[in-house]
């Protein structure tokens, strides 16, 4: 439940910013509302100045912002199938989502249209499995062993810090001022934290942090298209999940959902 509200919560204030960085970040028209809720810190010209008057390209910009809010469900590939094969039995999931946003960018807008960008952010991707078991903090290659526990919850969470490349062009203002959008490119992260979260009747709530074997380092693509400060996403890491651990070769992890603050 306090998972659900801290997702609701973190969706709202997400909105809220997105909304006001949509207006505040690129946009040639109302300066005087894109002064007052300016959030982001930019380098360079903006794409507008105090007396309304179109800047020259390229233009470099970038700082500290809160954007690109993605959240989705994720798929476990194991060997191009998305049926688990016998050797990762142990992680069939109940469902499975993807939770990310980004907190700093650096770019060159070219033109109107196109801008190139790096940017840097969090990311979460979430199993919650059906099995009751636990994964064995010690072990390399990756272990587990059975629990007599029932779990109401049995989650397996890993934190990245996710450092995308991205491609974005944009079309056209409609009559009220929003663009078709689309953005797609290369990924990288860095391994934070594995967590792996109980909830039971006998044990109440645990929680262990620990690798467990999870990728140090992943990388893959992405792409999102949209219109105005919503869109959709889909994310394919091509990296192996798990590194040091050969019956988990070729489990690859897929995300897709909404994106808020595109």
């Amino acid at each position: 439940m306090k998972t659900n509200l801290l997702f609701t919560g973190l969706v709202g204030i997400a909105l809220l910013f997105s909304v006001q960085h949509s207006f505040a970040q690129e946009d040639e028209g109302n300066d005087t509302l894109a002064r007052k809720i300016d959030l982001e810190p930019t380098l360079g010209k903006k794409d507008y100045d105090d007396r309304g008057k179109v800047i020259k390209y390229p233009r470099v910009f970038g700082g500290l912002t809160f954007t690109r809010i993605d959240w989705g469900f994720s798929r476990l590939i194991d060997d191009g199938s998305f049926t688990l094969g016998d050797e990762n039995q142990f992680l069939k999931y109940k469902k499975a989502s993807n939770f990310g946003f980004d907190v700093a960018q650096f770019g060159v807008r070219f033109n109107d249209a196109f801008k190139v960008y790096i940017s840097a952010g969090f990311e979460w991707n979430y199993l919650r499995l059906k099995n009751d078991i636990i994964l064995d903090t010690e072990a390399t290659p990756l272990a587990y062993s059975p629990s007599d526990i029932t779990y109401k919850k049995n989650i397996f969470t890993s934190t990245y810090l996710r450092t995308p490349l991205s491609f974005e062009w944009r079309g056209r203002r409609n009559h009220n001022g929003h663009r078709p959008k689309i953005a797609f490119g290369a990924m990288t992260g860095v391994l934070l934290k594995g967590t792996q979260r109980f909830k039971s009747e006998e044990q109440g709530k645990q929680k262990f942090r620990d690798n467990y074997n999870l990728a140090s380092f992943q990388y893959g693509m992405f792409a999102r298209v949209g219109f105005g400060s919503l869109g959709v996403f889909a994310k394919y890491y091509m990296n192996d999940m798990f590194e040091n651990s050969p019956n988990q070769e070729n489990l690859n992890n897929f995300t897709f959902g909404l994106t808020l603050g595109f």
